[in-house]
């Protein structure tokens, strides 16, 4: 019986090779009129589907493989006598390969055509999720295959004469199943958002949200040794080159990407100047900015020198030999960087547990964030809202200085990544101490200057920045009282004027801002 293999791709990358290839191993090409031309200009043979059918595409192209010469010779059983003597009685080949990909509907998300519904419409595909279905059901007999980066194994196999490993039959059929639940997903996603005549907008909370997740790495465990865990990614990502890599030590566990993460958000916040960033347990425990990226590390190492210690260690730029120096002179979990010298790199690499990383800082973050509750998932958008204090209200008799101003500009770019409640007291470009996650924010306050006692940093003269308002004056005056000579807050709470009151009566400034950056 003449083997068969059905063509019918809008993406044609590697299309052109692999059809040669199938030509010399036999297979006749069933293809559709767009592949068709591709391949014949490539001088490739076919056979177009309205020639095989007998039936010419229809309604402008919108019919033209839901027919049954096409998913009778793909869903045929070759180990039921009764489905091959039906092939055979009714003039049709079976197809052994049924080469598909669906149209652009997905991609076509992010271009001007999501604004006009009527173009998407037509990005719908329907019979390209019928063939792959089909041949995705009977994949022990035809092989599915949606991505060309299939096509090299598929040959390989072919080639070797034998039968196609039932594994990796299985494998192509889990991609179809997953790529089409995916694929509808997004069309589901969209429909809904215009359901009601809106325009579609891409950073609008969807009414219908979710993904399909694949797994991209196996983890020991979870937080915990009795906790089972992996690391997920979409399937955009999962087929993508990652804006991350890993150049040398231990795998990464579920609390090193969680940290990973959180140094991530924060070095990306302070891309315009040399800095680094040390994080544990996923807030800041040493931030700082300065002319070249050692200063910047070594000012952020006197942040909290006891809490650096194990950290997560992130730079803003290229990490050199003299870097990696003062890396080696303690002990980090992770580095995170743009890049590294080739001597930083041996460097750090005789480090064999040291996970280095190297991340591309200009990847914007996901658009929103899931977590499950109550059985349910909350979703929101990603908190990128970090205005700048300048544009806040001064409040304060007194304006802060513009040296007060840059550096309240700093605290308040970490603040937002510290986990509520949270007091950020800095120097300058230099994070001097940290209170995070209390129960009250005069916790924090106090939290943050027993830090800054311990290990030894000057409290006179440093700006605070606090992620919400401040429900009482006392975190206030206590922090006057140790030097504190500028704030910036969110406005909101009902003893504000209090607070105000407060700050001209130490001399100090007060910036209100209209937006607060909880972080639970």
């Amino acid at each position: 019986m003449q083997k068969a293999a059905l063509i019918s791709v809008s993406d044609k990358t590697g299309l052109v090779d692999f059809a040669r290839q199938l030509n010399k191993l036999g297979y006749a090409i069933l293809a559709s009129s767009g592949s068709a031309k591709a391949l014949n200009e490539a001088g490739i043979a076919t056979v177009n589907i309205d020639q095989y059918t007998g039936q010419p595409e229809i309604l402008g192209g919108r019919v033209k493989t839901l027919h049954p010469k096409i998913h009778g010779g793909i869903l045929a059983r070759r180990d039921v006598p009764a489905d091959l003597e039906e092939l055979e009685r009714s003039q049709m080949m079976a197809i052994d390969l049924v080469v598909v990909n669906l149209y652009p509907f997905v991609q076509n998300l992010s271009s001007a055509a999501a604004s006009d519904p009527l173009k998407m419409i037509e990005l719908i595909d329907v019979g390209g999720p019928a063939m792959i279905r089909a041949a995705a059901k009977n994949h022990r007999f035809v092989l599915p295959l949606i991505d060309p980066s299939d096509y090299a194994d598929a040959v390989m196999h072919l080639s070797a004469g034998g039968e196609i490993p039932l594994e990796f039959r299985r494998q192509c059929a889990a991609k179809v199943f997953t790529a089409v639940a995916a694929y509808d997903l997004e069309i589901g996603r969209y429909l809904c958002q215009i359901a009601n005549g809106a325009s579609y907008a891409p950073d609008e909370l969807p009414i219908v949200t979710g993904s399909v997740l694949r797994q991209a790495q196996g983890l020991r465990y979870g937080e915990n040794p009795h906790q089972r865990a992996g690391y997920y990614l979409t399937l955009e990502h999962a087929g993508s080159e990652q804006w991350w890599s890993q150049l040398g030590g231990k795998e990464l566990s579920y609390n090193n990407i969680l940290d990973f993460d959180a140094a991530w958000r924060i070095i990306q916040s302070l891309t315009e100047e040399p800095s680094a960033v040390i994080v544990k347990h996923l807030n800041p425990c040493g931030v700082a900015s300065a002319g070249t990226l050692l200063d910047a590390f070594k000012l952020a190492k006197q942040g909290d020198p006891r809490s650096h210690f194990g950290g997560i260690m992130a730079f803003s730029r290229e990490v050199d030999s003299q870097v990696a120096a003062e890396l080696k002179e303690g002990f980090a979990e992770i580095v995170v960087a743009p890049g590294y010298t080739k001597d930083a790199l041996a460097l750090l690499q005789r480090n064999r547990n040291l996970r280095i990383i190297t991340a591309d800082l200009s990847i914007p973050g996901p658009k929103f964030e899931m977590r499950t509750a109550l059985h349910g998932v909350l979703v929101q958008q990603r908190d990128l809202q970090i205005s700048a204090v300048r544009s806040g209200q001064v409040v304060s008799e007194r304006a802060p200085t513009d040296e007060e101003l840059r550096s309240l500009e700093f605290a308040w770019k970490v603040c937002a990544h510290v986990k509520s409640n949270s007091i950020v007291l800095a120097h300058g470009s230099k994070i001097v101490s940290v209170g995070a996650g209390q129960m009250s924010r005069i916790d924090s306050a106090e939290l943050a200057i027993l830090k800054a006692d311990t290990n030894g940093n000057e409290l006179g003269g440093a700006v605070c920045a606090s992620d919400a308002f401040f429900p009482f004056p006392d975190s206030v005056e206590v922090l006057i009282r140790r030097g504190i000579t500028a704030f910036v807050a969110p406005a909101g709470a009902k003893r504000d004027q209090e607070t105000i009151d407060t700050v001209n009566r130490g001399g100090a400034a007060l910036v209100f801002m209209n937006e607060r950056h909880f972080r639970h």
